[in-house]
């Protein structure tokens, strides 16, 4: 058999590993919105639908685990590794011993929701970009602008905060969630128009109009500094400021005057916004505990509220201890380097990703809840190396008829 018949199974092989990896990639990044949309439009137990989504994610994870190529663990992936391992003693402690109310939800959402599908997509190292954005594009507006739908048309279980200051936010799915998923449809659009046609690049203008009015709707400040700060280093990185500025100031002027969505009234009241009231009396004691046990750390969670701190690197404090704290630190700081670098490269979409998983994490996430951050800075190092090889040439030998064999 020629060398050019044996390399076409291959490619195809391949080319199903790519499409494999981006579906998960979507579904477990951005799929859950959809279905806590179907939960609140039916206002059925989240549970009945949730947690067969969690276990399908798992699952498939597990199969890309099983099916790809032996795991390549370089210095950064030893460190994320690390950190896993002590964070699910934390939680295994936090559960079994201290007895903390949540701590057995957040190892089990933990493992499925950013482990399992972070090791599935490192393993696999099958990264296109175009690919990856596309499909992360239809999975996250699909998400959203149901949400947008739902909001407008439907009879929708929704939760008090939607009652009481008119944003976007249902029972199964609350405001700062549909702002992320919007944020990040968005994201998944700017890595795509670069190499969209005329006609997909009008579906994609037309549908960001959409995607911005449902983040103003959730009323969501750090979703919108998030998108805010995360084009701008793209568009940065790419020396296209001017453009960026030139389509960002009729939207910036738009909500600073209107008095019509929820997202500017916040801004306007932030100085009297509760929950910002309730984060920073959280913030407080968490720092106030991390004194406490500054080496070894105390629990995942701030004792006094029960809550997670809203905040990573605070979290990462109270559980691990000031020291690995500070290697928690470093790790980002890696990531964020190697985000930086790929903004200006064919794989644009895992820093943009990266980045809006980071902020979001900074400024109202959890170690266990931020899928977004993990996945990407798993999938960091090796896209490099995966679009190298999925663009590589065949060698000569695969690409010209090979020679009779000598009888």
């Amino acid at each position: 058999m020629s060398a050019t018949a044996e390399h076409v199974p291959a490619r195809g092989a391949h080319k199903r590993m790519v499409n494999q990896c981006a579906w998960l990639f979507a579904f477990a990044l951005f799929g859950y919105p959809i279905v806590g949309n179907v939960i609140s439009f039916l206002q059925i137990d989240s549970r009945v639908l949730s947690i067969p989504f969690r276990i399908t994610v798992a699952l498939f994870s597990a199969w890309v685990i099983l099916t790809t190529r032996r795991l390549r663990i370089d210095r950064l992936h030893q460190v994320m590794l690390l950190i896993w391992f002590l964070y699910i003693v934390r939680l295994v402690h936090d559960s079994l011993v201290s007895n903390l109310q949540g701590a057995d939800y957040a190892m089990q959402f933990f493992i499925a929701s950013s482990v399992l599908p972070a090791l599935a997509l490192m393993k696999a190292r099958a990264f296109q970009n175009r690919k990856f954005a596309l499909i992360g594009f239809l999975i996250a507006s699909t998400g959203t602008l149901l949400s947008l739908l739902a909001a407008l048309f439907g009879n929708t279980d929704v939760r008090e905060v939607a009652e009481t200051s008119g944003r976007l936010s249902f029972a199964a799915i609350d405001a700062v969630s549909l702002g992320n998923q919007a944020v990040s449809a968005i994201l998944c659009g700017v890595a795509l128009w670069r190499d969209a046609n005329a006609r997909l690049r009008t579906l994609i203008a037309f549908t960001f109009m959409g995607l911005l009015w449902c983040l103003a709707l959730t009323g969501s400040k750090g979703p919108a500094l998030a998108l805010l700060l995360c084009v701008g280093l793209w568009a940065l990185r790419r020396r296209q400021v001017w453009k960026l500025a030139t389509l960002a100031l009729p939207l910036l002027i738009w909500l600073i005057v209107s008095n019509d969505n929820p997202l500017a009234t916040r801004l306007a009241g932030s100085e009297e916004d509760q929950s910002t009231a309730d984060r920073l009396v959280i913030f407080n004691d968490s720092v106030a505990q991390i004194a406490s046990a500054p080496l070894v750390g105390s629990a995942f969670v701030e004792l006094n509220s029960g809550y997670y701190p809203h905040d990573v690197f605070i979290e990462a404090a109270l559980a691990f201890g000031i020291p690995v704290a500070l290697v928690f630190l470093g790790l980002m700081l890696v990531g964020t380097y190697k985000a930086w670098r790929t903004l200006n490269s064919d794989y644009d979409l895992l820093g943009l990703i990266f980045f809006q998983g980071l902020l979001a994490a900074a400024v109202s996430g959890s170690i266990y809840g931020s899928m977004l951050l993990w996945v990407t800075l798993a999938m960091l190092p090796t896209a490099a190396s995966a679009t190298r090889d999925s663009r590589r040439p065949l060698p000569r030998s695969d690409i010209s008829p090979s020679l009779p064999a000598r009888l």
